[in-house]
């Protein structure tokens, strides 16, 4: 019989930003397992924030009931509830926290009864809100997967941290990317967890399109890149006084950009180009001359250092040399980025990395390879002996 895992995984299965989630889906799907793939619920309050593109995307699944995606081995929802979890006012009350899931057209229970994922082997949960689901699903397994410093978030709440140390202390495995995270892991008293570092779909990058980005038409050579959200952790100021000192280098910005709109300055060699499909992304890693992870560690050294970087992975699959402020879980890794710890540092390795080429792409590429998510996932099986 057909093993089967329902995960919860935060964004939408179609969004720009492909996360470990998502990774770790096609893992299973590729391993013949049935996959179902739940995200973050709408609510009639998403219209206040305008109705952008993601959420029109999100919406058509809801209304289609779901979709069968990734050649049809992934069977993929996102919910609607009245109301839904949020650091807002009454959304971030304790009931809602637990209970939102009883407000949802229809219900998610029996939505997730109908595509035969009421009783499965592994149950994978990476978010506060999806608490419930340890009561309403039958399974063999659990797993809750924390990325992040899930406290220092800005929509961190009581009810969310108290929702968050229930689930770890209930399933019967805690992952975690990133060894600083081990403290907050073990305060969550956990039955058992294991350091589970991100990866790189490595074929994905490596052979991925080389083709010229049209838009790269328009854009001077040398390019430095920085593909991934960006939001107040991201150094926008750095950006700004990098792109000053350095009229020769073009500074092109992939990925949700309101921020950056507001942020960065409109100088002649700053491009900010947005969103991109994650089919898309390497013929733009691979036509640039350096990646970037510019984060602004001094004013978030709580996040940051609690950080294991997909884009570096994914940077390195192409063979694209990467510029990086350093941070705890970043020097621990033994990558083969160059790391900065100020403007003139950034300023001048990004200098000498565009002048010298790409010429260590072999050494790049065998360090992405090693961190396939492939191989992640069989760590994943291998712990729950489903062999």
């Amino acid at each position: 019989m057909t093993k089967k895992i329902l995960m919860a995984g935060g964004l939408h299965w179609n969004s720009p930003s492909q996360v470990g989630s998502h990774h770790i889906a096609k893992g299973f799907a590729n391993r013949g397992w049935d996959v179902g793939f739940l995200s973050d619920p709408i609510s009639p309050l998403h219209l206040l924030h305008g109705i952008n593109q993601e959420l029109k995307d999100r919406w058509k699944v809801y209304q289609a009931g779901g979709r069968l995606e990734y050649n049809k081995k992934i069977w993929c929802y996102v919910p609607a509830a009245f109301f839904t979890p949020n650091n807002r006012a009454f959304l971030r009350s304790a009931w809602l926290q637990r209970n939102w899931n009883i407000l949802t057209i229809p219900p998610i229970a029996r939505k997730i009864k109908q595509n035969g994922f009421d009783h499965v082997d592994i149950l994978y949960l990476c978010n506060a809100n999806d608490l419930y689901l340890l009561k309403k699903i039958q399974h063999n397994k659990s797993v809750y997967r924390i990325a992040d410093f899930n406290s220092g978030l800005p929509k961190s709440t009581p009810a969310s941290r108290s929702a968050e140390k229930d689930i770890a202390s209930s399933v019967d495995l805690v992952l975690y990317t990133a060894r600083n995270l081990e403290d907050y892991v073990n305060s969550l008293n956990p039955k058992k967890s294991l350091y589970f570092p991100n990866g790189v779909d490595y074929q994905h990058f490596a052979n991925g399109s080389r083709m010229f980005p049209q838009e790269f038409e328009q854009i001077n050579k040398p390019i430095a890149l920085y593909v991934g959200a960006m939001f107040d952790w991201f150094d926008f100021e750095l950006i700004n006084l990098a792109a000053q000192k350095l009229p020769e280098i073009s500074f092109v910005l992939i990925g949700r950009d309101d921020m950056a709109k507001k942020r960065l300055l409109e100088l002649p060699n700053i491009h900010i180009l947005g969103s991109k499909p994650f089919d898309e992304l390497p013929a733009y890693i691979h036509n640039a001359d350096v990646g970037l992870i510019p984060f602004d560690i001094n004013n978030h050294p709580e996040l940051l250092n609690s950080v294991n970087p997909l884009k570096l992975y994914e940077y390195l699959a192409c063979g694209l040399p990467v510029i990086s402020v350093g941070w705890k879980e970043l020097q621990t890794m033994n990558t083969p980025a160059i790391l900065y710890k100020d403007l003139d540092e950034f300023t001048t390795k990004i200098r000498e990395t565009c002048a010298q080429g790409k010429v260590h792409q072999q050494e790049l590429t065998a360090y992405a390879s090693q961190h396939d998510w492939g191989m992640q996932v069989d760590i994943l099986i291998n712990e729950f002996n489903f062999n």
